[in-house]
């Protein structure tokens, strides 16, 4: 997750899951191999490393191994465009590349597509959550490398090849995770707006990362495996890849996120799901997430505009609703409109040249809005929190 707010994390994680091993639930079809086997659900995960040095994609070394998972609760719609994306980079790769799609529910039939070599597909049996699912899949695989992608998410030309350039040229590297593009596909402000906010936040913050991103991003297989893979209590889309990507880090690893990898992000955004989302799956699991870690990690949506940005946001809607008994109030609210437009004027220059006039203005609102209801669900859940470990 790293989207503007994304997450939570589980206190007293399970560290010593069994090792992987292959049995009686689930499916698992290798198309190469023409066979069918079952697979259980995954096990466990190490974290080691030092920031990557990232090398020319065109020079591709034929020994390292990716496996691509994709996890998916349909075979068509968007996870068909992206799937057929992934397996035509796989083709064009000239080294070792698989692709194992984790369907996560009661699979149907299988697409006739899909029966090809290097194609592995595995089946959680019933709904479980993207963390199971994936869990599973890594379980299956036999990369180097689990390269994680969302089934709305369409990788990049040269996606692939970038990994494997990363990985290639630095052997520490844990994991590394990229950007959506600035030419998002969905239809609307709202999904324009979350969009381009998403591409704006990663590429604006490379380097090293204290967390993770699910949508697009590897990490060696080793390193999963030692930390003991997803945490598998988040049942929903949620900030598991962020979790995991901080266990990765506070266990010696280092990640790096790097703008260079990009995908196009499919998903259709209302202004009803995108604050659901925020305030449901993201603020709150997050903030829980930052209370038992004793951690606030000044990266991405976090940094000193991000925070200061939220306080700036809830002060101006304050000032406005105060405005209307106290009218010198109003001052104030300029104030704190004009810091929070000054602190992020290159993201609404950003959408000024993408969309011209009227979206920019439409996105400082929406903006302003997002500030406001994940400062407030973050002050909130802490708050309760602090008042339950207090009473």
């Amino acid at each position: 997750m790293s989207d503007m707010i994304d997450t939570d994390g589980m206190d007293g994680m399970d560290q010593s899951l069994a090792p992987l091993t292959v049995s009686s639930v689930g499916l698992l079809r290798n198309s190469a191999a023409g066979g069918v086997a079952a697979v259980d659900r995954p096990a466990g995960a190490s974290a080691y490393g030092q920031t990557p040095t990232l090398a020319s994609p065109t020079l591709v070394s034929p020994t390292l191994e990716i496996s691509v998972i994709m996890p998916t609760v349909h075979w068509s719609g968007t996870f068909e465009r992206c799937a057929r994306r992934v397996l035509s980079l796989m083709d064009a790769m000239p080294t070792t590349v698989e692709v194992v799609f984790a369907f996560d529910g009661a699979a149907p039939p299988v697409p006739d597509w899909l029966d090809r070599p290097g194609v592995k597909v595995v089946t959680t049996g019933v709904r479980s959550g993207p963390a199971v699912a994936r869990n599973l899949a890594a379980q299956a695989a036999s990369g180097s490398v689990l390269f994680f992608v969302d089934a709305d998410v369409e990788l990049a030309a040269d996606a692939l090849q970038h990994v494997h350039a990363a990985f290639e040229a630095d052997p520490d590297l844990v994991g590394l995770f990229g950007a959506y593009d600035d030419e998002p596909s969905a239809d609307g402000v709202a999904s324009t707006f979350r969009n381009l906010l998403h591409h704006y936040t990663h590429v604006s913050h490379p380097g090293s990362a204290g967390t993770f991103w699910s949508g697009c991003g590897a990490i060696r297989t080793a390193a999963f495996v030692d930390v003991g893979g997803f945490d598998e209590t988040f049942a929903y889309p949620s900030v598991e890849d962020i979790e995991l990507g901080m266990r990765i880090v506070a266990n010696g690893g280092r990640i790096v996120l790097t703008p260079a990898v990009q995908c196009k992000h499919l998903k259709q955004w209302t202004l009803a799901s995108m604050v659901f989302t925020d305030i449901v799956h993201r603020a709150k699991p997050w903030t829980h997430l930052i209370m038992n870690s004793h951690h606030l990690p000044v990266a991405l949506n976090l940094d000193w505009r991000g925070r200061l940005s939220g306080v700036c946001s809830v002060l101006l809607a304050v000032c406005l609703a105060a405005a209307v008994f106290v009218p010198a109030a109003l001052w104030v609210a300029l104030a704190c409109g004009l810091a929070v437009v000054g602190m992020n004027r290159n993201f609404y220059g950003l959408c000024l040249r993408k969309r011209g006039i009227g979206f920019a203005v439409a996105a400082m609102g929406l903006h302003w809005l997002y500030f406001v209801y994940s400062s407030l669900t973050f002050g909130f859940v802490t708050l309760y929190e602090t008042w339950k470990m207090g009473s």
